[in-house]
């Protein structure tokens, strides 16, 4: 989760403690494990090697069009997630998508196991939105003045902003918006220039889009800025007049930079697509433009091409974005309207910096966030477990102890009643360790001061002992120094017998 603010959470910073990987149990004492990612079913099946009550899990959701995502939120309804964990949507868009999916899967897994499974969707999907600092982006005079007047841009002309990612293909075609400007000066009789504050992800990229531009809106000159810049980023947002962003992408789920604009106290233009519906009153803090796009069963071969490999997740999702259209014809009248109205663009930038304010600054998100985490730890304590742990049992099928997984393939296993006989010296042994290849045990053996007493308690030449005696003289961990001493047997160290 991005850091907010002392100012904007509202209160001081709160210390922080490190958890190493190693003792996840300590989570217990914190109550809840917050995971940036939905991809948390790993860190429910290694909770579920200690109390599955002792913690809840709380993932976020970001773009659930990649291939990780999609089998991640398959394994909500296999992985032990329980109703005390939570993977939080930031739009009702990728709500409706990920019930939509497990809903299709609990079917399919009916049909796959013969039964009916109980519902995957046992963990909570609330919908909340990503947050910001909205303060961060308030206007500053002195930066509009700067920004245009090194890009020639007259107090009298109306800028446009699209900051963001300069991709048609994983981001928004810029086609339309092109169409929309050149359209709209036309209408206005304004000067109007367009910033485009991003960065291409190639340059053959930026040729395309460059040339575009000059082709479809000729009349409009474009400021291409490097939107990766944070203090180019800041001139961009004083210096422009309202914002735009046509996102026609699957990879969208809610869209950060509208109410980044909005905090800036700019008007916007956006499409009616996914996330980006949640963030405005349409025809109070700007503008939403109609998307078309194609019906169920219509990309079915976008998606065998993914499976199959054919097509990379960038190919996806680019390809899944040539079926979806913007107006153009609609989207100048939403630049016209703003453009030739310079009241009504103060009017909705003073709506959309008090709605960003309000409801998307982290001193409302992050109290959404505790909610929620309360909540969950309120079902810790009295909702039923799933997928309880039964004494003796394995507790990460998919990723058991290999000597359990693979207890067929040595000709005996180790036990209390093998003895063990001491081969070589100290020295030997170290002379031994120098070897790269020959120490591949970091952190599985007991502590080192117990490693030694396990071989110091077998002296050179002296008769063997058994497994169970030699670990009661040595004072070790017993599961630690059976690994230990078949170490010891792999490097030559020590003898095991059968008496």
């Amino acid at each position: 989760m991005p850091k907010p603010s002392s100012r904007s959470a509202g209160r001081p910073l709160r210390s922080a403690r490190w958890i190493p990987f190693e003792t996840p149990e300590r989570i217990g004492t914190t109550g809840c494990l917050f995971y940036p990612s939905p991809t948390i079913a790993d860190h429910a099946w290694l909770r579920r090697r200690h109390d599955q009550r002792a913690w809840s899990l709380c993932g976020i959701t970001h773009t659930t069009a990649s291939d990780t995502v999609m089998e991640a939120i398959g394994t909500f309804a296999t992985a032990p997630l329980q109703s005390w964990d939570a993977v939080i949507c930031t739009s009702r868009a990728v709500h409706d998508m990920v019930e939509g999916l497990l809903d299709r899967w609990h079917e399919y897994l009916g049909t796959r196991l013969n039964t009916r499974p109980e519902h995957p969707a046992r963990l909570q999907l609330p919908i909340i939105p990503l947050g910001i600092d909205a303060q961060a982006f308030a206007g500053d005079d002195e930066a509009r003045i700067t920004f245009r007047q090194q890009n020639n841009i007259s107090s009298d002309s109306v800028a446009a902003l699209f900051l963001g990612r300069l991709s048609a293909t994983a981001k928004a075609h810029p086609l339309p918006m092109f169409m929309g400007l050149q359209a709209a000066q036309r209408a206005t009789g304004r000067r109007v220039h367009l910033i485009l504050a991003g960065w291409f992800e190639s340059e053959a990229e930026r040729k395309q889009i460059e040339g575009l531009a000059r082709e479809v809106c000729p009349d409009v000159p474009v400021h291409i800025v490097d939107g990766r810049d944070a203090e180019i980023r800041r001139q961009a947002w004083s210096a422009a007049d309202f914002f735009t962003s046509l996102s026609d992408n699957i990879q969208e789920t809610f869209g950060l930079t509208p109410v980044e604009a909005m905090a800036a106290g700019l008007p916007v233009v956006i499409t009616d697509w996914n996330g980006y519906r949640d963030t405005l009153d349409n025809g109070v803090q700007g503008i939403a433009v109609p998307t078309v796009s194609a019906p169920p069963g219509a990309g079915d071969i976008l998606a065998a091409r993914y499976r199959s490999g054919r097509y990379s997740y960038g190919g996806y999702i680019g390809r899944a974005a040539q079926f979806t259209a913007v107006d153009p014809d609609l989207v100048a009248d939403a630049y016209t309207r703003l453009i030739s109205d310079d009241d009504l663009r103060k009017h909705m930038g003073k709506a959309g910096q008090a709605h960003a304010r309000s409801r998307f600054d982290w001193s409302v998100i992050i109290p959404e966030y505790e909610a929620l985490w309360t909540e969950l730890a309120a079902r810790r304590a009295t909702d039923t477990e799933i997928a309880p742990v039964a004494p003796g049992a394995s507790m990460d099928l998919l990723r058991d102890d290999p000597y359990r997984l693979f207890e067929g393939y040595p000709s005996d296993l180790i036990d209390m009643q093998m003895t063990v006989r001491r081969r070589t010296t100290d020295a030997a042994m170290d002379n031994l360790l120098r070897f790269e290849i020959n120490s591949a045990v970091s952190g599985l053996l007991p502590e080192a001061a117990q490693t030694r007493a396990l071989l110091a308690a077998l002296p050179d030449g002296g008769a063997p002992v058994s497994v169970g005696e030699l670990i009661a003289a040595a004072g070790a961990e017993p599961v630690a120094a059976l690994r230990a001493i078949l170490w010891f047997a792999k490097l030559g160290a020590v003898k095991l017998s059968r008496p």
